[in-house]
């Protein structure tokens, strides 16, 4: 029973990512809004939304763990597990903006996140600081949106897809495409909630930790919604949808999700040494290394996609070694320290020069 629940949350959040896309490409194409800033505001909102909700329950129950592996196992997925898998799925062009603005300031509130950890605990205080940078950075955005022009080259995504009776004025538009929207988000947080909870059901019979259900399971279960609109949002030759609503759900995930969690749970949420030492400085790291990656070619190749999946999940045999008692980890943490990493500095390397020859070419 637990496994047909996973699978018919799985069929669930597929056609309901599906159902929301079309809702968002033709509400963005009717208002003007590029593909960036959809991804980044109304698409990462809602995918959001079983990362807020289980939260803010864990929370109010006492499973403070719980909500923190959530939270930074859901940031580390968004980036390894979906860039990773999206990339596969087709080449991913990442737009200087991305580069430029939304990679440094998911890279700053990361680490706001971090310092305000570095006590040992998360407080109210701490809550109401996340949820200032998140008015912030809704200012900023409204305020992207306001000087944005209208996004031609959006009019050639969506042409395919969209006729100009489905974007006619009236009240039938708004009723049809919000419908859409409600119908997605829908059926995303009810196939989450499915493939969640019947995840958890089978971690906790075999006996795992509440940061380390949080960190795997629950994490990957509620960046489903993000796995989804990413995938359908490259079959639709959209990849500035994809990369913009891995990025916004990330902000949201820190700002709105924790800050508010904090705000409403009651007294202070510890932070256990395995976050601290850890999965906190690992999802730090993995967004500083978005930069390099990114600039190498303006673009996420195939094989980009597998190395963010290798490390993601080596990172996840890790977390479950290390929660089982392993004598490997040790072994594990050796190959990654002198073997990988280095490797992947080398082939990061590799691409930035051969990206800098063939702008010289091109140059003359």
């Amino acid at each position: 029973m637990t496994i047909l629940l996973f699978v018919v949350g799985l069929v669930a959040l597929i056609g309901g990512a599906e159902i929301f896309l079309k809702g968002v490409d033709r509400f963005g194409l009717k208002w003007g809004i590029s593909p960036i800033v959809m991804g980044l505001t109304v698409v990462a909102f809602a995918t959001g939304a079983p990362e807020l909700a289980i939260s803010i329950q864990a929370a109010t129950t006492g499973s403070a763990d719980l909500v923190l592996g959530n939270i930074i196992g859901s940031n580390i997925a968004n980036i390894l597990l979906i860039l990773g898998f999206a990339a596969l799925v087709g080449r991913l062009n990442i737009t200087r903006r991305i580069i430029r603005i939304d990679v440094p300031i998911v890279i700053g509130v990361s680490l706001l996140l971090f310092f305000l950890a570095l006590d040992g605990g998360l407080s109210g205080t701490d809550g109401m600081i996340l949820m200032g940078g998140l008015v912030a950075y809704s200012v900023f955005t409204f305020i992207q949106i306001r000087r944005e022009d209208a996004d031609e080259k959006m009019l050639e995504v969506f042409e395919t897809d969209t006729t100009a009776d489905e974007l006619a004025d009236g009240a039938w538009f708004y009723i049809k495409n919000l419908g859409l929207l409600a119908i997605g988000l829908a059926l995303i947080v009810k196939g989450s909630d499915l493939m969640v909870d019947s995840a958890v059901t089978l971690a906790r019979v075999l006996g795992i930790s509440e940061l380390v259900i949080g960190l795997t399971i629950v994490s990957i279960g509620t960046s489903l919604p993000e796995v989804a609109t990413s995938v359908a949002a490259v079959r639709r030759n959209n990849s500035d949808l994809a990369v913009a609503n891995v990025m916004g759900s990330n902000l949201y995930n820190i700002l709105l999700t924790l800050g508010l969690t904090l705000i409403i749970a009651p007294g202070v949420l510890q932070v256990s040494e395995a976050a601290l030492y850890l999965d906190l400085p690992f999802m730090v790291a993995v967004s500083i290394a978005c930069i390099p990656i990114f600039l190498a070619g303006l673009d996420l190749t195939k094989t980009d996609g597998a190395i963010f999946l290798f490390y993601y999940f080596t990172y996840l045999t890790y977390l479950v070694m290390d929660a089982m008692g392993s004598t490997l980890t040790a072994d594990l943490k050796f190959a990654m320290l002198w073997f990988v990493i280095p490797a992947t500095i080398i082939y990061m390397f590799v691409r930035l020069r051969e990206r800098n020859r063939w702008s010289v070419i091109r140059s003359k």
